[in-house]
Order: structure tokens, then sequence, then C-alpha cells
């Protein structure tokens, strides 16, 4: 919805001229309300114009006259609707949308003002525009989003196409060890030498040039998961960087693949910590000052030899990780609390914090390892779903409108 939002805003910036007031008549009446002349013929000039800078066809007048004509009565439509259950747009909320507008467009708010009002146009006039579409956006989301389901079998089918494959996927670097010899024992031998050696830290081009057959030095190159024969994409779709597959077996003979990297917009990895700690809550027994005592001994008791699993079974006052030895297990960024993230992220490995406080009472943590995940294929479903989504919301918006228009009273007046 922000997209059309900017798309509102381009017009707007594009326009350097005011239609004459005296084009402005009623041309259409829907239910209570209006269209006029003038709204119609700013939005052909607006569009003209933005289509002359761009490069883009202009349609013939009658053509556009009439899409622009159906676009303000269905937007009348929907305002009313906006009106009649209540829907306002508050001072906040507009201001915060025409700060991401001017964000989007490198601009301060400041400058952003400047930009519209040297282009000859109202910036009060451009705030009721977008404050009209975001009425027209909540009616939208509060008619459409309800009715949209998506399954997740539906999702996992979607995946598995190869749009989107082509539209969401990375492009994966993967090498192969080719062994032409098909006995299974002489497979199984260098598919665990292999393992054996990427565990070991022995470079994946050793192993190629110890191992196989493949006269290119193993390398496949980039590609997407579509571009790779069905045997190998089967076997590469599930795997993480580093992976090395099980031995396939093709008309060429065995091949192991390794995955080497992952490229693309999609791809994402995340630093997560393996955390434990104990936590005292303050109470009306046991109030801040004493909280803060207790939790200081505590720790000392840890250092002086004593078990942080079984002290934190006996201490801490978060139920989740207490009967766990206050283990947290692994998390990202974004998880916890400010303080106890900055905590966190700022500990040595396997040091004892001191004592601190968050909005829950007070902690002592300890930081028991640190991995980065491959998150990719949890960020493309994210994406996926999105993308699922917005696609049933325009379908079913198309249909809505349509039935609102269908619905509504709408008289076009002749031109003069």
């Amino acid at each position: 919805m922000m997209d059309y939002l900017i798309r509102i805003l381009v017009l707007l910036l594009c326009a350097n001229t005011l239609i004459s007031q005296e084009l402005d008549r009623v041309a259409v009446i829907v239910n209570d309300g209006v269209v006029l002349e003038s709204d119609i013929q700013q939005r052909i000039a607006d569009f003209k114009k933005n289509a002359t800078l761009n490069g883009e066809k202009i349609p013939s007048d009658e053509v556009l006259r009439e899409d622009i004509q159906e676009q303000l009565i269905t937007a009348e439509i929907q305002l009313q609707i906006a009106d009649k259950v209540g829907i306002k747009i508050s001072d906040e909320e507009l201001n915060l949308t025409l700060k991401r507008l001017a964000q989007q467009n490198n601009l301060s708010i400041e400058d952003f003002i400047k930009v519209v009002e040297e282009r000859g146009d109202s910036y009060s006039d451009l705030r009721e525009e977008v404050r009209k579409n975001l009425k027209i956006n909540r009616v939208q989301q509060g008619r459409i989003q309800n009715k949209i389901q998506i399954s997740r079998d539906e999702l996992k089918n979607f995946l598995e196409t190869e749009e989107a494959q082509n539209q969401l996927g990375p492009e994966l670097r993967v090498r192969q060890i080719l062994i032409r010899n098909n006995s299974s024992q002489i497979v199984d031998e260098v598919y665990q030498e292999a393992l054996s050696g990427i565990e070991n830290g022995i470079n994946i081009e050793n192993l190629i040039s110890n191992f196989s057959e493949d006269n290119d030095s193993g390398d496949l190159g980039w590609r997407k998961l579509p571009a790779f024969p069905q045997l190998f994409s089967t076997a590469l779709k599930d795997m993480k960087i580093g992976d090395l597959s099980l031995p396939i077996k093709s008309g060429a003979g065995n091949h192991i693949l390794y995955l080497e990297d992952k490229r693309g917009p999609t791809v994402m990895f995340e630093k997560q910590w393996d955390v434990r700690h104990i936590l005292l809550i303050p109470n009306r027994i046991r109030p801040d000052a004493a909280s803060e005592k207790l939790i200081n001994e505590i720790k000392n008791r840890i250092e002086s030899g004593e078990s942080f699993s079984e002290l934190a079974s006996e201490y801490s006052d978060d139920p989740g990780s207490k009967q766990e030895g206050g283990n947290l297990g692994w998390a990202g960024e974004g998880v916890y609390d400010d303080e106890f993230e900055r905590q966190m992220i700022k500990s040595n490995l396997n040091e004892i914090t001191e004592p601190f406080l968050s909005q829950f009472g007070w902690h002592i943590l300890e930081v028991l390892g640190t991995r980065v995940e491959d998150k990719t294929n949890e960020n493309i479903e994210d994406r996926a779903f999105s993308y699922l989504f917005n696609r049933k919301f325009q379908e079913e918006l198309e249909t809505d409108l349509q039935e609102l228009r269908a619905d509504a009273f709408v008289e076009i007046k002749e031109l003069d």
C-alpha cells in the first residue's frame, strides 16, 4: 500500500500547473458525494507529465479519462465507507507517513516540504491527499485482510515451484566430488573420508583434488536451484553452507555435492548466543536492595566453585529457565530486554557478568557459546508468505472494488 502512496506523491510532485477554477464542476455523482471535473483534469495532467518524464506511452484522451474517472469513483466510494465507519487519521500518523515518504526519497521532512513548494504545489494539499489514501488503505485492510488464508501446505507447494525458486531463491556456489566407479564400498569410503576432511577443516579443493574424477575442479559455478539437474536440486534445497550431500547416483557416476556459498537479497545470517542466567525479581519480602545483595552473593558462590545450574534451580525467579539450570538456549538479537542483550553481546565466553538490572529484575548471565546461523530458508518462507498474501489481497481487492462499484449509485454527467 505504501507503493500506492508513493505513486500519488510522484504525481503531485510532477504537477506544476493548477487547473482553472472554471472547470470545477460536478463530473460524477457517487452516492451522496461527487467527483469534480477539476479533479479529473488535474489527474490527467499529472499522469501525462509523469509518463512523459518516464518515457512511457500515453493512452488516448478518451481511454485515459475513463481510467482516471473510474479510479476517482472507487476512491470516493471507499472514502464514504471510511466516514461511515468512523475511520480517522490522526496528525501524528499522517506526519509519520510523510516522514517515511521523505526518507524514501532521501530527504529530510524539511527538504521534502521545500521540494513540494518549489514545484508550485501546496504541502497542505499533499497532506490531505495522503490522509485520504491512508483512509482508503484502512478500509481495504478491514474489508479484505480477514478473508485471506494461506495454509502451510499452500506455502510449501509454492516454495517448490520454479517461480518461487527463481524469484526468491539465492544463487548457490556448488562443488562436486565425482566418483565414476559404481562400487558402493568405494563410494562410501570416499564419502566418509570427505566428510571427515570437512569436519577437520581440510579445504574442499584439496578433497576434490584427492578424490574427484571430474576434469574441471568440481566447480559447478553460481546457479539458482532450478538451473541444477533435479537430482542435485533435491539434495541442495535443504543444505546449509559447508554441508556435504550424500552420494547421488547418475549416468555419469556418483556425485557428492558441497555447498560452498550462497548469495542474493534473501540470503541472511544471524549471530546467536547460547546463554544461561539467574534472575531475582524484587518483591515486598525481598526488595530491590536485598535482591541486589543476594545476586552478588550468588555470583561469588559460583566463582568459588558452586554449580551455576544448581544455584539457578534454587534461586532464579525465571520459571521458563529455572528447571533448565538457567539455560535460555540459542537466540539472536532482538529477543531479550535491551540491557540483557547489551550485557550478552559484550560478554566473553564462559565468564559471569557483574550483576545488572533489567526491566524484570537483577540478573547475572553467562554466554556458553556463539554461532552464526543460516536463516536464509526462514527468510525465504517469510517473503513467500508475503508474496502470496499480497497476490491474494490484490485479487480479493479487485473483486471487492467491482462489487462496491456495482452497488453504488453513480451518475456520470455529460460533458458540455
